[in-house]
């Protein structure tokens, strides 16, 4: 098993509730800081999406190989 370097689900997870805690916290909104966390949380959605997608293929390969088994 190859090791990843990629940040793990829970990790952007942590991520984008950072970014919504920083979006809530902000009394007067600095566009092109928000911006940039709009960016930022986005970039963390896509991957997460295909980490999941990892995740459920990985999922599905090991459902079918305990079905093979029977």
């Amino acid at each position: 098993m190859a090791i990843s370097k990629e940040k793990s689900f829970k990790e952007h997870l942590k991520e984008i509730a950072g970014i919504l805690e920083w979006f809530d916290a902000q009394e007067e909104l600095d566009v092109e800081e928000a911006l940039a966390k709009v960016e930022q949380a986005a970039d963390l959605i896509k991957r997460s999406r295909a980490r999941l997608a990892e995740i459920e293929n990985t999922f599905t390969e090991v459902k079918r190989k305990v079905g093979d088994e029977k």
